[in-house]
């Protein structure tokens, strides 16, 4: 308290606590919004078409310009090495990147559809995938 007269205490140890109607109000509006952004990132990854019709639909595009492709686990391979391609295209970070390496046996597999006709694959994989 100073000279020229008395100041009034705003803290101490009298002082109310704050009302909790506000509080539970500003924890429900924070809820809602939690989970409309929860909803909203996973409705945007279900936006886009389901990956077994877009492995089809590159499979068919493949045999459609004539590459070979063998049923079973060369199909599986060559659409995973698609996939990867856009994946390490789009990775902004080393582990991202690293993530979508392809395999040797994804490689072999591109090798025996493409044979020495890499930019056909590579292009293929960028207009479905990408």
């Amino acid at each position: 308290m100073g000279v020229g007269g008395s100041r009034r205490r705003t803290r101490g140890r009298h002082r109310a606590a704050p009302p909790l109607a506000p509080r539970l109000r500003r924890a429900a509006v924070v809820l809602v919004a939690a989970l409309a952004t929860v909803l909203g990132v996973s409705a945007a990854g279900v936006a886009g078409p389901p990956r077994p019709s877009a492995d089809q639909r590159f499979l068919t595009e493949v045999r459609g310009q004539g590459h070979t492709v063998a049923a079973g686990a060369d199909e599986a391979l060559v659409a995973s090495a698609a996939r990867k391609l856009c994946g390490r295209r789009d990775g902004r970070t080393y582990v991202e990147r690293r993530a979508a390496t392809l395999t040797s046996d994804e490689l072999d597999a591109v090798k025996r559809s493409f044979g020495d006709d890499s930019q056909d694959f590579i292009k293929l994989a960028t207009n479905t995938y990408c």
